[in-house]
C-alpha cells in the first residue's frame, strides 16, 4: 500500500433476527467498535437469517465495500464470521479491500504490522469457521434423523402467524417497501418474508398475482 495515511474508520454489525440475545448482541457490537474508535455515524448494522447469508444477499455490507469504502479506509467487524463464514467468500472480500487499499481488522484476531500476517491469521481463522459451521450443521442434521426415526422431531417453531401476515402485508402493499425492508422493521429473516408473500399473499417473484379464485370470476365476468 503507498500510502498508509488512516482515512476514516467503518465499522460493520450483523445480527441474526431470531437470535434470543438480539438486543444485547446488537449494543454491545456497537459499543465494541466505538471503542476502537470508530464514529457512531460510520458504523452499518445488518439483520440477516441465523444461517450463512452469501454477501450478495446482504445490501447493507455490500453497499458498504462496493460504495462507501475508500482507499485507506479501516473496516473493523467484532467478529470474523460478522463479514462470512465460508473460506472462498472471507478470502475474496479479503482480496478485494487490499487491492483496493483498505484495511481490515477482526476484533477477534491478533493483529500485526505486517499485512502478509494479518492474511495469514485471518484466512486460518476463516478456514477454522468454516470447518465448525460445517460440523454444526452435520450434527444438527444428524440429531433431527435420529429425532424422526424415535418419532419424536416436530420440526421448527414456525415464527409465521396473523399479526405477521398483516403487517407484511401491509408494508408491501401500502408502504411499498421492499422485502429487505420489511426484514429489517419486522425483525425476521428475508427467507421468511418471501414465504409469506409466496404462501399466504399470492406473490410470485415479488408481483402479486391473481388467486385462482378470481381468475375464474374474470373469466367468467369476460364470458358474459
Amino acid at each position: 500500500m503507498p500510502n498508509t495515511d488512516l482515512h476514516q474508520k467503518y465499522g460493520y454489525v450483523r445480527v441474526s433476527a431470531k437470535s434470543q440475545e438480539f438486543n444485547a448482541s446488537l449494543k454491545n457490537q456497537k459499543e465494541t467498535l466505538i471503542n476502537q474508535g470508530v464514529p457512531s455515524g460510520n458504523i452499518r448494522v445488518e439483520i440477516g437469517s441465523a444461517t450463512d447469508d452469501p454477501i450478495s444477499t446482504r445490501p447493507i455490507f455490500l453497499r458498504l465495500i462496493e460504495e462507501e469504502l475508500q482507499e485507506n479506509d479501516l473496516l473493523f467487524v467484532t467478529k470474523i464470521d460478522r463479514c462470512s463464514r465460508n473460506t472462498l467468500e472471507f478470502l475474496q472480500l479479503q482480496k478485494k479491500l487490499f487491492d483496493r487499499s483498505i484495511r481490515f481488522q477482526s476484533l477477534d484476531l491478533p493483529c500485526s504490522d505486517d499485512m502478509a500476517v494479518n492474511n495469514l491469521i485471518s484466512t486460518t481463522l476463516a478456514a477454522i469457521a468454516t470447518f465448525e459451521t460445517e460440523r454444526r450443521l452435520e450434527r444438527q442434521k444428524i440429531g433431527i434423523a435420529a429425532a424422526k426415526k424415535a418419532g419424536k422431531y416436530t420440526g421448527r417453531k414456525t415464527v409465521i402467524n396473523q399479526k405477521l401476515i398483516q403487517e407484511v402485508k401491509e408494508l408491501k402493499e401500502v408502504k411499498k417497501l421492499s422485502v429487505t425492508q420489511i426484514a429489517k422493521i419486522t425483525g425476521r429473516a428475508r427467507a421468511t418474508i418471501y414465504k409469506i408473500l409466496k404462501n399466504e399473499l399470492g406473490y410470485v417473484s415479488n408481483k402479486l398475482v391473481p388467486s385462482q379464485e378470481n381468475q375464474q370470476n374474470e373469466e367468467t365476468n369476460t364470458s358474459k
